[in-house]
């Protein structure tokens, strides 16, 4: 894990775009705007994430984590040395691939992760392990792993694929499918994305 380097931040730059949209105007648009206001109101401030992660872990204690999962075998290095990889076993066809990466600010806190998901089987000429299948095998993943409320479609003409959102408190997660083999994901704590709603 020592030779885990700086992600690129391509990805997070077209998720900080689809959190402009977010507040442009639309009916669900308009839910998503009463849900972050209502989440953010209820005073349940959610830090722990997967992997014994936090908002808030300095960059150097994300490395550190991730480098004792990586003794323990729970981990490995992941592509390019731009995420980390976590292998979700399954059957031959089912079993795929999470994975992870810090999001940080400019003090270099942890906001959120950058997430993927794909099937370790997947081919172009199987029609259930392509990404608008496993968009939902994901969010019933990220359910276990992050209980509370449901996933909920956001609508709006300028978003190319179906993008779902969940939001726990401070902590909203997005996601979509991204190609044919790709889901993607950002896992954000709100309190930075929207701090006047601290």
């Amino acid at each position: 894990m020592t030779a885990l380097k700086s992600k690129t931040f391509n990805s997070i730059f077209s998720f900080a775009l689809l959190g402009m949209l977010l507040i442009s105007l639309g009916s669900c648009q308009s839910k998503y705007d009463r849900t972050v206001k209502k989440e953010m109101a209820s005073g349940n401030r959610i830090d722990s994430l997967q992997f014994n992660l936090y908002f808030g872990d300095s960059k150097k204690d994300f490395f550190a984590k991730c480098w004792e999962l990586n003794k323990k075998g729970l981990i490995k290095q992941g592509p390019k040395n731009q995420f980390v990889a976590y292998e979700l076993k399954g059957t031959s066809e089912t079993s795929m691939t999470h994975l992870f990466y810090g999001i940080f600010n400019e003090e270099k806190q942890m906001v959120g992760l950058d997430m993927e998901f794909a099937y370790d089987g997947w081919s172009p000429w199987t029609e259930k392990l392509q990404s608008d299948k496993l968009l939902f095998v994901a969010m019933d993943t990220l359910k276990k792993w992050y209980p509370g409320n449901d996933f909920f479609l956001l609508e709006n003409a300028q978003l190319n694929t179906p993008t779902y959102v969940k939001i726990d408190g401070n902590r909203q997660i997005i996601i979509h499918a991204q190609g044919d083999k790709d889901v993607k994901v950002t896992l954000e704590d709100l309190r930075h994305k929207f701090p006047t709603f601290k």
